[in-house]
C-alpha cells in the first residue's frame, strides 16, 4: 500500500506540474480541471500513504501485543515448568524419604529378629547347659548309690564268710571235743553255744542308732518307717 501510494502522489505531482507548465497553452478552463484532479491525485496518494502508516502502526501494535502475549505465554509456562519440577523434586524428596523410612524401619526389624535368634539361641544354650548338668548329677548320684550298694553286698558277704568260717571251726572244734572225751563235748557244746551266741552278736551290732531290724530282715526307722540301703550303710549296719 505505501507503494502504490507514493505512486499516486508522483502521479498527482507529474499532472500538477504539466497543468501548470501547460496553463499558456491551454485554457484557463482545462488547465483548472487539470490542476483540481492532480490535486485531487495528490490527496489519494497521501490517503493511502497515512491510511498504509496507521496499518502499519496497528500491525506493528498487534505484533508487540502478539509478542508480549508469547512473553506472557512463555513466562506462564516457564512458571508451569519451574512449578512442575519443583513438585517433581518434592515428589522424589518425598519418595526418598519415604524410602529411608523404610529401610531404616526394615533395619531395626532385622536388628530385632538378630536380637530374638540371640535370645533364643542363648535361652537353648543355658537349657542345654542345665540339662547336662543334671544329667551328670543324676549319673554321680546314680554311680554314688551303686558304689554304696557294693560297698553294703561286699560287707555282707565278708559277714557271711566270717560266719561261715566261725561255724566251720566250732564244728570242727566241737569234734574235735567229742572224739576226746564227753566232758568235752560238753564244754565244746557250750563252746559252740557262746559261738553262736557271738556270732549273732555280731551280726546285730549292739548300737544299731535307733534302727531295728524285723523278723524278714528289713530294717525300720525310729519312726517305723523303712530305711534305704544308704541310710543303713551310713548308719554302719548290714543290710
Amino acid at each position: 500500500m505505501v507503494f502504490i501510494g507514493w505512486v499516486i502522489l508522483v502521479l498527482g505531482a507529474w499532472v500538477f506540474w504539466r497543468g501548470v507548465s501547460e496553463r499558456k497553452s491551454k485554457s484557463k478552463l482545462k488547465t483548472t480541471g487539470v490542476i483540481f484532479a492532480s490535486l485531487f491525485i495528490l490527496l489519494m496518494g497521501i490517503g493511502f500513504t497515512n491510511y498504509d502508516a496507521s496499518d502499519n502502526d496497528q500491525t506493528v501494535e498487534t505484533t508487540k501485543a502478539q509478542t508480549a502475549k508469547n512473553d506472557a505465554a512463555k513466562a506462564s509456562s516457564k512458571k508451569a515448568k519451574a512449578a512442575k519440577l519443583a513438585s517433581s523434586r518434592a515428589e522424589s524428596k518425598r519418595l526418598a524419604s519415604k524410602k529411608a523410612k523404610s529401610e531404616k524401619a526394615k533395619a531395626k526389624s532385622e536388628k530385632s529378629e538378630k536380637a530374638a535368634a540371640s535370645s533364643k539361641a542363648k535361652s537353648e544354650s543355658v537349657a542345654a547347659s542345665s540339662k547336662a548338668e543334671s544329667e551328670s548329677i543324676v549319673a554321680s548320684s546314680k554311680s554314688e548309690s551303686e558304689r554304696i550298694a557294693q560297698s553294703t553286698a561286699s560287707s555282707k558277704a565278708a559277714a557271711s564268710e566270717q560266719r561261715a568260717a566261725s561255724a566251720s571251726a566250732s564244728v570242727a572244734q566241737s569234734q574235735s571235743v567229742a572224739e576226746s572225751n564227753r566232758h568235752a563235748s560238753i564244754a565244746a557244746s557250750q563252746s559252740q553255744q557262746q559261738a553262736n551266741q557271738a556270732a549273732e552278736q555280731a551280726q546285730t551290732p549292739a548300737s544299731t542308732s535307733g534302727y531295728k531290724r524285723d523278723y524278714r530282715g528289713r530294717w525300720h526307722r525310729p519312726n517305723g518307717q523303712y530305711a534305704s540301703k544308704v541310710e543303713i550303710a551310713q548308719a554302719g549296719l548290714p543290710w
